[in-house]
């Protein structure tokens, strides 16, 4: 079945019809080319597994199927190629926190009513979350990495069979031999258990949230303070001159609102962007990080396939919200 993306944003199943099918609420970059057959399976066939991977701070058009020059993203665009990827796609908005609360419950925020700052998404809002309906309908459910969304008391728990965070604050964490493991990979390392412990007649829904390539805001010091990548990513791109940001004159920062010229916006473009030095140290770990995640995951990928299930599963990639990377003067992805 097709599901080319047309000019009006519409497909031939609609978008909406289809992830309500499949229990995700919310837009996705990329779906994986066994989750067509699987939206349309018989009824008597068993139910998909279900995997989803979230980015933070990732913007969509830094991706290789996005175009990228030099971006290293093979599993990602092994999953765009051989699947559907939606050019079309946007959060309703770009904060963290209200954009995951929209993801895991399908609604806007201004309906869920969360982001920094308000009180916890509400149990009504949590029994129609994507996981919490499907726990209900005989699905393993589980959460890796960064929740990033407050909810009541016990409603993880009505979610989630198995809900494991891993935060940075540091990226690194120190294991029990002594040894430093980055979160990216032990989001992978937690996911590959919880599939590898799944009873096979169980299907599963697994949401693995990265943390990564959100910078370590408590640390300003270029490269691998304020952007820390994984080890299996060391040296990527350090023979490669980053292109300077779209839309970089210093006039079009000037023409912009007073109110942006002044906000957070343009206070974090001086922890990252602010001169041609830093600028290039922290693209470089930048894009290590994105590299990281896509290597990870296909560890997760090799998995599914060592457990003969990757016909049988969905695999839905996307991020929480995009990211200035010096354009217009700014930093951040609040406005």
């Amino acid at each position: 079945m097709s599901h080319e993306t047309s000019t009006n944003g519409t497909t031939a199943m609609r978008r909406r019809d289809f992830l309500k099918s499949i229990g995700i609420g919310s837009a996705a970059l990329v779906l994986s080319h066994a989750a067509s057959r699987s939206a349309v399976a018989a009824a008597s066939e068993k139910p998909p597994n279900i995997l989803f991977f979230l980015s933070d701070d990732h913007r969509d058009d830094i991706l290789g199927c996005a175009g990228h020059p030099f971006l290293q993203t093979p599993t990602i665009d092994k999953l765009a190629a051989e699947g559907v990827r939606f050019k079309n796609t946007f959060v309703t908005t770009s904060i963290c926190a209200a954009s995951r609360a929209s993801i895991l419950t399908g609604l806007h925020e201004r309906t869920h009513g969360y982001t920094f700052g308000t009180p916890p998404v509400s149990q009504a809002h949590t029994e129609i979350s994507y996981p919490a309906m499907l726990r209900d309908n005989g699905y393993r459910t589980g959460m890796i990495g960064k929740l990033g969304v407050n909810f009541v008391e016990n409603a993880v728990n009505h979610m989630f069979d198995v809900y494991m965070p891993v935060d940075r604050n540091p990226y690194f964490h120190e294991m029990p031999d002594g040894s430093l493991r980055h979160e990216t990979d032990l989001c992978c390392d937690h996911a590959i258990d919880f599939i590898r412990n799944n009873d096979a007649d169980q299907p599963f829904c697994l949401s693995v949230s990265f943390n990564a390539p959100h910078a370590e805001d408590a640390d300003r010091r270029p490269g691998e303070g304020h952007f820390p990548w994984p080890q299996s990513v060391d040296g990527l791109y350090e023979d490669i001159e980053m292109p300077l940001p779209r839309l970089n004159d210093p006039d079009i920062f000037e023409s912009q609102p007073k109110f942006l010229r002044e906000s957070l916006n343009r206070v974090r473009y001086y922890w990252r962007w602010d001169t041609p030095e830093k600028y290039q140290t922290n693209m470089r770990a930048y894009f290590r990080m994105l590299t990281g995640i896509d290597k990870a995951m296909g560890r997760v990928l090799a998995v599914l396939e060592e457990q003969g299930i990757d016909d049988n599963t969905i695999i839905v990639f996307t991020g929480d919200n995009g990211f200035y990377l010096g354009e217009r003067g700014f930093a951040g992805k609040w406005s």
